[in-house]
C-alpha cells in the first residue's frame, strides 16, 4: 500500500508539499507514510485519497498477534523514554505527537 501511494502521487505530477497542502497532513508524516514507517489510520488515508482523487477501496487489516501488539507498546514505551517523556503524561504525550506533525484531534476528543 504505501508504495502505491508514493506511485500515484508521483503518476499525477503531485509533490509531497503539495499533497501536505491538499490534505493538511505534515510533510514529514506524508513521507513516513509513503514510506511505511507508519500505518495511517484510515481517516487519514481518505484524506490522502480524497485530494488526489481517487476513491480508495478498503481492505481487511492484518491481525496481529499478541506478540506483535506487545513489541509495538515496547518500542513505544522506549521512545517516551528516549524523549524523557513520562508514560501517563497524557498532555506531554500529545504535545510531543503535534509538535511531530501527527494529529491528535480524535485523542482529545475521547480523552475529553
Amino acid at each position: 500500500m504505501h508504495r502505491q501511494l508514493r506511485e500515484l502521487r508521483q503518476e499525477k505530477g503531485i509533490t509531497l508539499s503539495q499533497l501536505s497542502a491538499m490534505t493538511g497532513i505534515a510533510q514529514p508524516n506524508l513521507s513516513r507514510i509513503e514510506s511505511g514507517k507508519v500505518d495511517p489510520r484510515c481517516s487519514t488515508l481518505a484524506r490522502i485519497a480524497r485530494a488526489m482523487g481517487v476513491e480508495m477501496v478498503l481492505m481487511a487489516p492484518d491481525v496481529l498477534s499478541v506478540a506483535d501488539i506487545e513489541a509495538r507498546m515496547a518500542n513505544g514505551r522506549r521512545r517516551l523514554v528516549e524523549h524523557d517523556i513520562q508514560a501517563r503524561d497524557v498532555e506531554q504525550r500529545l504535545a510531543w505527537k503535534e509538535a511531530r506533525g501527527v494529529d491528535t484531534a480524535v485523542e482529545r476528543r475521547i480523552l475529553g
